[in-house]
């Protein structure tokens, strides 16, 4: 594997772990009564913080890899 696949790869964790932290504050709110912005951002806040860190360091990881290895595909040509 190069390492613009293994960047790729990180992106796509990335934005699994981002669109997780919406769907828990989803599943937070099955029993709400009501729907608004105040209430979603109140379920939100139960959202684990570790989430959003493991979500900027699978981004950072991913964008250093694939400018990596875009780096060296174009130094061996």
């Amino acid at each position: 594997m190069n390492k613009t696949n293994i960047g790729i790869a990180f992106l796509l964790m990335a934005t699994i772990l981002y669109a997780t932290q919406f769907i828990c504050g989803a599943f937070g709110s099955i029993g709400a009564l009501d729907w608004h912005k105040e209430a979603f951002t109140r379920y939100m806040s139960y959202v684990p913080e570790g989430l959003i860190i493991a979500t900027i360091i699978a981004l950072i990881l991913g964008i250093s890899f694939f400018v990596w290895g875009l780096i060296e595909a174009f130094q061996r040509k």
